[in-house]
C-alpha cells in the first residue's frame, strides 16, 4: 500500500455509524448535498473525463444521482465523501443539516 493510500483509505466502520445515523427519510436530501458537494469541487479535467465536457456540470449531476440511486449505494456514496474531502469536512455538512430535526413524512 502506498502513502497515497494510506491518506484515502477511509474506516469502513464509521462509514457503517454515519449510515446508520442518518434517518431512512432524509436520505435523499443527505444525497442532494453530497452530490452537489461533489461537483461544487469536481476538478474541471475530471469533469471533462466523467463528461467529455469540461463544462458538463448538468450532464455529470445525472451520472452521480444514477450512480448513487439506490439505497444499497448510501454507504459507497458516505465512503467516497470521505475519501474526497476527509471525515471532518463530511460530518460537519450532515450536522448542518439537522437530519434528527427532519419530520418523518
Amino acid at each position: 500500500m502506498t502513502d497515497i493510500d494510506q491518506l484515502n483509505e477511509v474506516n469502513p466502520e464509521l462509514v457503517d455509524e454515519i449510515v446508520n445515523r442518518i434517518p431512512e427519510h432524509t436520505w435523499d436530501a443527505v444525497k442532494t448535498l453530497l452530490i452537489n458537494h461533489i461537483l461544487d469541487y469536481m476538478p474541471s479535467d475530471i469533469l471533462a473525463e466523467l463528461t467529455g465536457n469540461r463544462n458538463g456540470y448538468e450532464e455529470a449531476e445525472v451520472i452521480l444521482y444514477s450512480y448513487y440511486t439506490d439505497p444499497e449505494s448510501n454507504w459507497l456514496l458516505i465512503k467516497d465523501v470521505i475519501q474526497l474531502f476527509g471525515d471532518e469536512s463530511i460530518l460537519t455538512l450532515l450536522e448542518g443539516m439537522q437530519l434528527d430535526m427532519v419530520p418523518q413524512p
